[in-house]
């Protein structure tokens, strides 16, 4: 039985290298590091934070870390307590009774 060099390959080489891998040779852009480690960690990216949790903004429909899931974290505009207004005027309507008669 004879082993093979483990860079043989039954498929040959390609080409020309694929445009979607990075090359190996080339070395890291500063200018890219840079330009990441200075973004903010804002609502806009949530998958930036470390961990998720099942929180939906209720107008913006996006989930959103641990941090971020307070309204006020997510600079979010939407009234929760106009909703909530709102939901207890429909589930408690206001109720007259009627004049009584003067004797």
């Amino acid at each position: 039985m004879t082993l093979r060099h483990p860079t043989s390959s039954v498929l040959p080489p390609p080409a020309s290298p694929s445009p979607l891998l990075p090359s190996r040779s080339a070395p890291p852009d500063d200018k890219n590091v840079e330009r990441k480690a200075a973004e903010p960690n804002s609502a806009a990216r949530p998958n930036r934070c470390g961990g998720r949790v099942d929180h939906v903004c209720m107008q913006m429909w996006v989930t959103f870390c641990g941090f971020h899931r307070y309204p006020e974290k997510h600079e979010c505009g939407f009234d929760y307590k106009g909703l909530g207004r709102e939901a207890i005027a429909k589930a408690n309507p206001v109720i007259k009774a009627e004049k009584l008669n003067k004797i």
